[in-house]
């Protein structure tokens, strides 16, 4: 039923969308009001992202129709959706590492002059606009490739802002985001919204859909199975109707932790590429994690939490520093030495840095697993079915291609190429990042069950909520430093945040160096 009062700008009805074997969509009804933040949820799987798809032009609907103010449209590409005003920024990005901000804002759409030469300076100033709009200036002509995943998510979002979209969608936009950097985000939507912009905001953090969100959609196996305005909802009212029960998020903590794993000391990491700053993104880092312990790494966008990590893990060359694992000292040079040692990462980016989309799903949880010339194919299958029946990887058959999998079973199924090798140390940079509220407190069980068989477990979080139920202990990065040590006891919010700003952070160094002058 139409709130009063307010105008449809863009209607799905009786949407339809099959597949070999399944159907994604299933007459599904989706009202987009004018000039408003409307909210679409669902599990992974549930159609969020096909229905996206067809609303942007990349898939058509079997059955089904859509009406832009009123007036019927067919749209079969991205350049139809374009033209009416339609833009989006994917959850999985479409950045190409080999151009520069500028190039891939302005990809397929160059600027020229007469036609014919392409207008580098109207490249550069248009996308210096749209960054600066987003509170996120950058210099345009940096490679993407030197871009972090958070700071490439900003340049799709650029691309869209700087199309002027009537209707943006934007989808899981804040995954990679730290807090200050999702707030910039919603300042740039309330502008867009004054601007006369419709946004189509799909997440699963809960905590910022009941921010933003006006009107609210929940999709639950290809089905529309609850509409209501931000009046109407609650977190409860969302998890229900997502997943048809309630909310679970209650991890045990460690019961008791046993003897050092890990010793970090002193340590001190070298930049990566010429696009970073010449000066060491860590500085003097050191902590320890024992056995039956998860230990969490909070930190904003830049803060240094990817790069310890990839430092634990061998694919950071480090300027200083002894890393130590039950009791000896690690010489690592590279990411085949940690791995010789029983640590293993876990990426932020899966799509990028994790999985072999052209390889089945067997193929990648076996993956690396061989020793030796002789491979027994038929253990390594037994052991993946094992893993993928303990890890509750929902995959009707191994010999599917992995990208057929939703965003959690794709994480579970790094996890379990990890788990195949016997992993001492395991790294998970953004473990639950893009992933469904019922995936992630099946991701948070699998962690704690490993930490309590005695396997590491350190993780990364731009999240507070999700450092506070997941870490028995949190260091807080700021600009490469730790700047806070908090048990579990002492984790909020409040002091999470303030120990990874940079100007608290600067002021309680400052006080500290006053206290020892």
């Amino acid at each position: 039923m139409k709130p009063q009062g307010e105008s449809v700008m863009l209607e799905a009805r009786e949407i339809t969308r099959r597949y070999p074997g399944t159907v994604a969509l299933k007459s599904v009804n989706f009202r987009v009001y004018r000039n408003r933040v409307n909210v679409l949820i669902g599990e992974n799987g549930a159609g969020k992202s096909t229905l996206m798809r067809i609303l942007a032009g990349v898939e058509h609907a079997d059955e089904g129709e859509l009406l832009l103010e009123g007036r019927r449209i067919d749209l079969r590409s991205p350049r139809d959706a374009a033209r009416e005003g339609i833009g989006i920024v994917h959850q999985e990005l479409s950045i190409l590492p080999n151009l520069d901000i500028a190039e891939n804002i302005f990809a397929g759409r160059e600027p020229t002059r007469a036609g014919v030469v392409l207008d580098r300076a109207t490249e550069v100033t248009r996308s210096e606009a749209a960054l600066r709009r987003l509170r996120h200036p950058m210099n345009v002509g940096t490679p993407a490739d030197q871009l972090s995943l958070g700071r490439r998510q900003v340049v799709e979002v650029a691309r869209a802002i700087d199309q002027n979209a009537k209707i943006l969608i934007l989808d899981e936009p804040t995954s990679a985001l730290s807090n200050a950097e999702t707030e910039s985000l919603f300042k740039v939507i309330a502008e867009l919204k004054r601007a006369g912009v419709t946004i189509i905001y799909i997440s699963h953090r809960l905590h910022e859909l009941l921010h933003i969100g006006e009107f609210f959609t929940v999709l639950r196996s290809g089905r529309v199975v609850g509409e209501a305005t931000r009046a109407e909802v609650s977190r409860q009212w969302i998890v229900e109707r997502m997943s048809g029960r309630s909310e679970s998020n209650d991890i045990a903590a460690a019961v008791q932790s046993g003897p050092e794993l890990l010793r970090v000391r002193g340590l001190e990491l070298a930049a990566s590429s010429a696009g970073e700053d010449s000066q060491s993104p860590l500085h003097d880092v050191g902590f320890t994690l024992n056995k039956g312990e998860i230990l969490g790494i909070y930190g904003l966008l830049g803060s240094g939490r990817t790069e310890l990590l990839e430092a634990l893990a061998g694919v950071r060359a480090r300027l200083a520093g002894e890393i130590s694992l039950n009791g000896d000292l690690l010489r690592l040079q590279s990411a085949p030495d940690a791995v010789k040692a029983g640590i293993f990462l876990v990426p932020e980016d899966r799509q990028r840095d994790g999985l072999f989309p052209e390889l089945s799903i067997r193929e990648n949880i076996t993956l690396g697993a061989w020793r030796g010339f002789l491979v027994d194919r038929a253990d390594q299958e037994a052991q993946a079915r094992g893993l993928v029946a303990e890890l509750r990887i929902a995959a009707k058959d191994l010999e599917l291609p992995v990208t057929t999998l939703s965003g959690g079973n794709q994480q579970k199924v790094l996890i379990a190429r990890c788990l195949m090798r016997s992993p001492v140390l395991l790294l998970l940079d953004e473990p639950a990042r893009g992933v469904d509220v019922g995936a992630k407190a099946e991701i948070y069980a699998i962690l704690r069950r490993l930490a309590n068989q005695e396997i590491g477990v350190v993780f990364t979080s731009s999240e507070i909520e999700e450092t506070r139920i997941l870490a028995d202990r949190v260091l807080v990065l700021c600009q490469g430093c730790i700047s806070a040590e908090l048990s579990r006891a002492e984790l909020s919010d409040e002091a999470l945040f303030a120990a990874a700003s940079p100007v608290v952070a600067a002021s309680a160094a400052q006080s500290m160096g006053d206290m020892h002058a």
